[in-house]
């Protein structure tokens, strides 16, 4: 059995970015329903971080990471309880007449493999400021896309889904690479989600689960800039 608590999670995930050289700022925690517990945090270049720190958070023209820690707190406590704990909890159905049924043996009892814990989301996007400067045309939107694609296909081995996300880029009248048309990208991102199973993971197995994490979101930071750089 392991023992882990929410607020451990959270310090965890803030340490994993720490020693990446990444800054946390926008620290949040909260609920998306009754059994879901999020920790959600906004990291950049610490760095960075030290020179701008006048700066209001969302005005800073750098790359940031928008890192998020789901966690299903029924399998959290099943993960601390185990069977021999939830057993406790449970009866056979009685029989007809009966309140009371007879007690589960914890033997009569296993945790699914395909539980999840919980997931960590990594989501890397440019400034605005970066959008706004950069030329838009149908050549430099296509290297844009490739480079993003390229960038998250080299970053994202050892996460378990990888996206690009390119917003406004598609119009009913044009399209991306239309020649015509002069489409800009209203948000540019490149999603990494790491899947954090309910059987086998202890808190060992967690931090190396967040120390990859802050590891491609510190290198996708970094490959956003040589992206919008260009050649």
């Amino acid at each position: 059995m392991v023992q882990l608590i929410r607020h451990q999670l959270g310090a965890m995930l803030l340490r994993a970015l720490r020693s990446e050289g990444l800054g946390a700022r926008d620290i949040f925690e909260g609920r998306q329903d009754p059994l879901s517990w999020f920790f959600r945090a906004l990291a950049f270049d610490q760095s960075e971080l030290d020179i701008m720190e006048s700066g209001a958070v969302e005005n800073l023209p750098v790359p940031s990471a928008l890192v998020e820690l789901m966690v299903d707190e029924l399998a959290l406590a099943l993960a601390n309880i185990g069977p021999a704990g939830l057993a406790t909890y449970l009866t056979h159905p009685p029989p007809p007449g009966e309140t009371h049924g007879e007690p589960i043996g914890p033997e009569e009892l296993h945790l699914d493999p395909s539980v999840m814990l919980g997931f960590l989301s990594v989501d890397v996007a440019p400034p605005g400021l970066w959008l706004e400067e950069r030329e838009s045309t149908p050549v430099t939107n296509e290297r844009l896309a490739a480079g993003l694609t390229e960038l998250a296909q080299e970053v994202g081995t050892e996460s378990d889904a990888v996206e690009v996300h390119i917003e406004g880029a598609l119009r009913p009248d044009g399209g991306w690479s239309d020649s015509q048309e002069t489409v800009r990208p209203a948000a540019v991102s490149v999603h990494f989600t790491f899947d954090i199973p309910l059987l086998g993971t202890g808190e060992p197995e967690l931090a190396q689960i967040l120390e990859r994490g802050a590891a491609v979101a510190s290198e996708t930071l970094e490959g956003m800039r040589a992206v919008f750089r260009g050649p």
